[in-house]
């Protein structure tokens, strides 16, 4: 058996030893911690832009068709919306079709997503 000085030596590395031991034990809990916590975060931001940016494909891709005149109009023309024909410098009756501003008409067929 030691003195008295050699065992209050031991008794404190002992004690140094016990505290070094629960402080890394304390800074691997704390490290597997914030990386289970950042990994929680990164996956949930994952779920949360593929929820956002993702199409939802619930409903049918349907086509709209469109039917747009060809032709310009002259901006001093004026007529009404209750005329059926137009008259011509002679005095001759012609229907909006007969007309080339009216015949040019053209079918633009648009898909949308949605």
């Amino acid at each position: 058996m030691g003195t008295e000085r050699r065992e209050r030596q031991k008794a404190n590395r002992q004690i140094k030893q016990h505290t070094v031991q629960q402080q890394v034990r304390r800074r691997s809990v704390t490290r597997k911690g914030v990386i289970i916590a950042i990994a929680v975060v990164a996956i949930f931001i994952a779920l949360v832009l593929i929820a956002v940016l993702g199409g939802d494909d619930d409903e049918p891709t349907t086509p709209t068709t469109t039917v747009a005149a060809a032709g310009t109009t002259d901006p001093t023309e004026t007529t009404s919306a209750g005329d059926a024909a137009d008259t011509t410098s002679g005095g001759e009756t012609t229907s909006p079709a007969s007309t080339a501003e009216a015949s040019d008409t053209t079918v633009v067929t648009e898909t949308t997503d949605a």
